[in-house]
């Protein structure tokens, strides 16, 4: 008779004991496959909130200065070997090695202009890019769609009387010139026509107030403002999002300085840090929680395999007194371990990802989704047949240890 046929039998003839096991580590494999899908999940999302911050790479034209100083006063400082960024540049930033991880390049031209009699900064922008790096913008009114519209910072908005308030308004725009009713706004815009650099353009859109240089400034297209500059081409500053969850930021920063080496590249480590920070803390909860988890299941599988040596006492001293070695004992219990702990790890990889996806919505915004992969299914097995057999060592020595003579005063 086969070792692997009477382990087989053993588990027919126990099936409430093996589907107890099947249940305790499909539990455990189940917490710890829903915990890593759910912390994969938060992890792109709190990557892709971190990146609707803003830009975390700043790309400038390179120059050199010096301070001058003379009789002990500080005069203006000179700048030489000065260069310009261009178009080519935008460019050139897309030939990078990974240039996959960059998720928005919006460049920029910004030169100082006359609105209504003002100096105020105007900054051309190409508005696809520019709305999608800046998430956190507030726009009343609509997205530029003509040359020749602008979006007004909000103090510019004031200071030119092109905004009024609503009273009794307490809601706030809609992010990045999502068109809403004039109930849910804090102002209303009260002209349409503005004279920017001595030509008129309309105001498609008002940003709400953010605290920052946006609120002084007045944007219009790229293009447009190369030519109203007399700069065409040229750009002041790309700034760039790059997707960086699984790469060092330092390393599209250093490509980008090999590719444009006339101007100079920086990283926005904050945001850098906030989102490693993040990202850290999740994946050690998650293994912490899992390992916890997988502990207790090993627990239950190790009394449970105790208890059944002891009470197939009788049953291993007959297959010792009929000849079974040692090691044919240990390999029967083994063989049913194994069977179990692999019926377990699937079960609890199904149970997981399906928990997972049920609990996706509470944690995440609506879109996230939970991956399906196979790495993550041969993970579950591996894991659970190690616990299975881990667990097991002991009992599966001690019951090949039994005396046979001592087991089989018990038939």
């Amino acid at each position: 008779m086969r070792i692997g046929t009477i382990a087989f039998a053993n588990l027919k003839r126990r099936k409430g004991k093996a589907l107890f096991l099947v249940a305790g580590i499909g539990i455990g494999i189940g917490t710890a496959v829903a915990l890593l899908s759910l912390s994969g999940s938060l992890r792109e999302e709190i990557g892709s909130q971190l990146d609707r911050f803003g830009a975390n790479i700043v790309v400038t034209p390179h120059s050199d200065s010096l301070s001058l100083e003379y009789g002990g006063i500080s005069v203006a400082g000179v700048a030489f070997d000065e260069h310009r960024l261009t178009g080519e540049d935008v460019a050139g930033v897309l030939r990078i090695p990974y240039r996959k991880r960059l998720s928005v390049i919006a460049p920029k031209l910004l030169g100082a202009v006359e609105v209504e009699g003002r100096k105020t900064l105007l900054a051309g922008v190409d508005f696809s890019s520019e709305l999608r790096l800046k998430r956190w913008w507030r726009l009343t009114g609509g997205k530029p769609e003509a040359a020749d519209d602008v979006l007004l910072g909000y103090d510019v908005a004031r200071a030119v009387s092109a905004i009024e308030p609503l009273p009794g308004a307490a809601g706030r725009g809609r992010p990045n010139g999502e068109h809403h009713p004039a109930s849910e706004e804090r102002f209303r815009i009260a002209r349409e026509r503005l004279i920017v650099a001595g030509r008129e353009h309309r105001i498609a859109g008002v940003i709400g107030q953010t605290g920052g240089a946006e609120d002084r400034m007045v944007f219009a297209s790229l293009g447009h403002v190369q030519d109203l500059l007399g700069k065409p081409g040229q750009l002041s500053v790309i700034e760039i999002s790059a997707l960086c969850k699984d790469c060092p930021i330092e390393d599209i920063v250093a490509q980008i300085r090999k590719e444009l080496p006339h101007a100079r590249a920086s990283a926005i480590q904050q945001s850098v840090r906030a989102r490693t920070e993040a990202v850290d803390r999740l994946t050690r909860f998650s293994a912490v929680v899992s390992a916890v988890v997988l502990a207790i299941g090993a627990l239950m599988v190790f009394t449970t395999m105790m208890s059944s040596v002891v009470e197939r006492t009788r049953e291993i001293g007959v297959l010792r007194a009929i000849g079974f070695r040692r090691t044919h004992i240990i390999k029967g219990l083994m063989i049913e371990v194994a069977v179990i702990s692999v019926a377990g790890g699937v079960l609890g990889w199904a149970a997981g990802l399906l928990a997972s996806r049920l609990a996706l919505p509470y944690f995440t915004e609506a879109g996230a989704q939970i991956e399906v992969r196979a790495s993550l299914a041969l993970f579950a097995v591996a894991v659970a047949l190690s616990t299975g057999m881990v667990s097991s060592v002991y009992p599966a020595i001690r019951a090949s240890r039994l005396d046979p003579s001592e087991a089989v005063r018990h038939v």
